[in-house]
This record gives structure tokens, C-alpha cells and sequence, in this order.
């Protein structure tokens, strides 16, 4: 092989190669951008956390999530809260088809927060109960 021709299949390669890594990151940033969309409207949806319709919990290993009722749906609205306080998952289980937007991919990337002392006290005031 001709060193010219070695040296454009370098190029090429490169090239190539930078290309999928541009197509990623620009991937990867829809994805956080679209998810995070989700689990807003679901934050809108409850609207404050501590509310009427709050009706479950589930602690995890990774983070705690709370459930609120909407109509006889006790598990209608769902949002998961890591330590941080960084919001990492919210499901809309109001009709047939579910909604679920995560960010459990990448927590630290989640632009949405919650106060984690305050899902603490929600969860510790629903087990005493």
C-alpha cells in the first residue's frame, strides 16, 4: 500500500470516527432534552409534592419515588427523586397506554430537581401511617 493511499484511509478513518462521536453527543443531548420535557410535565401534573392526592411510595436502592391518584387511579402520576435531589424518572399511568420518561442513563444529567429532604419526610410520614 502506497503511502498516499495509507494516509487518505487514516483520514477517512478520522474522520469517520469524529463524525460518530459528534452524532452521539448531539443523541445523547436530545435524549437528556426530550426526557427531561417528560418528567416536567409530570412535575406540573402533581404540582406541589406534598399534596392531597400523594397516595404511595417506593424506596429504591438508587433513589425514592412517590405516587399520586388521579381520579381511582392510586398510582396515576409517579416521580423518582435521587439523593441529590435530581428528579430520574416519572411515569403517567393515567390511561392504558403508560408514559415513562428516565434519566437512570445518566442521573447527573438531569436538569430537573426536587427537594430530596422533603421526598424524605414524605416517605418517612407515609411508612409511619
Amino acid at each position: 500500500m502506497s503511502w498516499r493511499r495509507a494516509s487518505a484511509l487514516a483520514l477517512a478513518a478520522v474522520v469517520t470516527l469524529a463524525a460518530l462521536v459528534a452524532v452521539g453527543r448531539w443523541e445523547r443531548s436530545r435524549q437528556i432534552y426530550s426526557q427531561a420535557a417528560g418528567i416536567r410535565r409530570i412535575l406540573r401534573l402533581i404540582g406541589p409534592l406534598d399534596n392531597r392526592t400523594l397516595a404511595g411510595f417506593r424506596v429504591l436502592p438508587t433513589f425514592d419515588c412517590l405516587s399520586y391518584k388521579r381520579g381511582g387511579n392510586g398510582l396515576a402520576l409517579e416521580v423518582c427523586v435521587d439523593p441529590a435531589g435530581r428528579v430520574v424518572q416519572a411515569i403517567d399511568r393515567r390511561t392504558v397506554h403508560r408514559h415513562f420518561w428516565t434519566l437512570q442513563f445518566e442521573p447527573s444529567a438531569s436538569p430537573v430537581h426536587a427537594s430530596w429532604p422533603e421526598v424524605q419526610r414524605l416517605v418517612k410520614g407515609m411508612e409511619a401511617s
